[in-house]
């Protein structure tokens, strides 16, 4: 299960928004099992709408970070979601990837 924490920043986050953000980044440890928790920082956008901000510290070292500016607060909760899922996909294959290659190939 997935550690998350939300902030607002200048902003009072929802139940209903963060009952969405847990249903979005909730299942992210399927991608990465290794993933323990996640920082969501929700912030009203300068000119308009939401910025949402994702912050994944991997146990390898790795960070993952995803950010976007949207209108409607949810459709920038679940384009940052998909940003953080393809990132951590690309990552997960990738360290997969290194542990199947024989020995001798690996130098």
């Amino acid at each position: 299960m997935v550690t998350i924490h939300i902030t607002g920043v200048h902003y009072t986050v929802s139940d209903k928004a963060r009952e969405h953000i847990a249903e979005k980044f909730g299942t992210l440890d399927r991608l990465h099992p290794r993933l323990t928790s996640l920082h969501v920082t929700i912030h009203e956008a300068d000119k308009f709408g939401f910025r949402v901000d994702v912050d994944l510290h991997l146990p390898s070292g790795k960070d993952v970070v995803a950010h976007d500016t949207e209108e409607n607060l949810f459709s920038a909760i679940d384009v940052a979601a998909e940003k953080c899922s393809a990132q951590l996909r690309k990552i997960h294959e990738r360290e997969t990837a290194k542990s199947r290659e024989p020995l001798r190939m690996r130098a």
